[in-house]
């Protein structure tokens, strides 16, 4: 079992508040490969068009997105995972 954030995004949360909880795991010594950012399909579309996220915030690498270099999986609840890299 892969140990999880304790802190899910909800749709009441702001999408900046995705980066916070990055460069807050980064800045506790995770690395990039050790993150994966859980995303509902309406948080995903949000976060692409989300007028305070630059383009270059987002890129597609191997038919996979990744925001601030974490890898964006879809799924049934929006939160940041940390795996065994």
């Amino acid at each position: 079992m892969r140990p999880k954030s304790t802190s899910p995004v909800s749709s009441g949360q702001s999408i900046l508040s995705l980066r916070t909880e990055i460069e807050q795991a980064l800045a506790e010594g995770a690395d990039l490969s050790s993150l994966v950012l859980h995303l509902t399909p309406r948080d995903d579309s949000a976060l692409k068009r989300h007028p305070s996220v630059a383009v270059a915030d987002i890129d597609f690498r191997n038919g996979e997105m990744h925001f601030l270099g974490v890898k964006v999986l879809k799924g049934e609840t929006s939160q940041l995972e940390r795996v065994s890299a």
